[in-house]
């Protein structure tokens, strides 16, 4: 019985072994992170930071804390952003990015798709 015994143990070693790199297949989509907000400032016709880097299921909250109201404004795309009557000062939008990408945003009050009052939130996986 002793060759069925290691016949059972090689097996069980490859499989464990087959396992292990499955595990590190690029292809796996990585965890989302939970937990963390980061912030972005709508202050002066400017966002700040201008460019955020996140963890894939990162909360960004943008903030008014100027004096005159904003939007949030994608520049590709739909569902992330907030209209002006949504985002008069001290008002906050928050928004959950789970897909790796970068979303570049502006403010249509104070800015064009590429310039004035833009920003852009870099998703990693």
């Amino acid at each position: 019985m002793t060759g069925g015994t290691d016949l059972l143990r090689g097996g069980l070693a490859l499989v464990v072994a087959l396992s292990s790199v499955a595990a590190c297949d690029g292809d796996q989509p990585a965890p989302l992170v939970s937990g963390v907000t980061k912030v972005v400032s709508a202050v002066d016709n400017t966002f700040r930071p201008v460019t955020l880097e996140v963890a894939a299921g990162t909360v960004v909250s943008w903030t008014n804390g100027g004096r005159h109201a904003h939007n949030v404004v994608p520049v590709d795309g739909d569902g992330w952003g907030v209209a002006t009557e949504a985002f008069a000062p001290e008002d906050e939008h928050r928004h959950r990015f789970t897909e790796p990408g970068t979303y570049r945003y502006y403010c249509t009050l104070h800015g064009t798709t590429t310039k004035g009052m833009v920003g852009t939130v870099v998703v990693t996986g």
